[in-house]
């Protein structure tokens, strides 16, 4: 099989493979009319696939990317507007969580989901290290006031500006105000020399969000987490990351102690239309 293919019995020339086409890299036989790759375009193919997921004859094929890996959208699952608009507002920064654990299955299908995201290029560079035993997060929520207990000793700027104080303080009375006592931590990283990692990563970070929420599992940024696990090297050696890996944010996850029925106001959204 050729890098892209068109079974010519089924084509019906409408040539929409072709419009979307990232890199316009296909383009139409002058002679047959049937859409093909431009000579010497492999290299170019980023593997987005829009060429068999647009297709309505289902005649394209694409080498590495079986047809039949490809999912058919089910139109009887799309969801209305109002639908859409309140799953979006009433999503939550969850901080207190109940203390059962979520199933493997069902953390793994969240961030099997993040591998959805849009990312540059299509390059999808984001990779994860999930946390699945509630004990570990716990350790991690140790090392990280380990790690403020350092700052408030040798960088009392960055220690203020972190307000290190009142976090250690509230640890030593009971309270993790770092990890929030979340059963499981999704922690994304990357090679810091990749393009656009701020980008790709923050999109996949919520996309791991969305889908934590569609399955009634709660989700919330662990920033002193990850300001720790880019500057702490115990947690760096604890987590396997290597010289070059930058951890581009946490999630602590678990199902949400309490229920919101309301969803609250916002600020007024500054837009400026041209």
């Amino acid at each position: 099989m050729s890098f892209y293919s068109v079974d010519q019995a089924k084509c019906k020339k409408c040539l929409i493979c072709v419009e979307v086409c990232p890199n316009k890299l296909l383009i139409k036989d002058k002679e047959s009319g049937i859409p093909k790759m431009r000579i010497g375009a492999e290299t170019a193919c980023i593997h987005c696939g829009h060429c068999v997921a647009a297709c309505p004859a289902d005649c394209v094929t694409l080498d590495q990317m079986p047809n039949e890996n490809f999912i058919s959208v089910d139109s009887s699952l799309a969801v209305s507007t109002e639908q859409a608009d309140q799953f979006l507002r009433s999503r939550r920064s969850i901080r207190s969580f109940k203390s059962k654990t979520v199933a493997h299955d069902t953390l793994q299908d969240i961030v099997s989901l993040t591998n959805y995201a849009p990312s540059a290029s299509h390059k999808q560079p984001v990779q994860w290290i999930m946390i699945e035993s509630p004990e570990v997060v716990r350790e991690f929520a140790e090392m990280t006031i380990e790690w403020m207990m350092g700052l408030r000793k040798n960088d009392r700027e960055l220690a203020k500006k972190y307000s290190v104080a009142g976090l250690i303080a509230g640890w030593r009375k009971g309270q993790d105000l770092i990890l929030r006592g979340a059963p499981h931590l999704a922690i994304s990283y990357m090679d810091k020399e990749k393009t656009w990692h701020d980008t790709d990563s923050a999109i996949a970070l919520s996309y791991l969000e969305l889908a934590a929420h569609s399955r009634g599992v709660g989700a919330c940024f662990a920033g002193f987490f990850t300001y720790c696990a880019n500057d702490y090297m115990p947690l760096r050696e604890r987590l396997g990351l290597q010289e070059n890996h930058i951890c581009c944010g946490g999630h602590m996850l678990g199902y949400p102690k309490f229920t919101y029925p309301r969803i609250p106001m916002r600020k007024s959204l500054s837009v400026n239309w041209l």
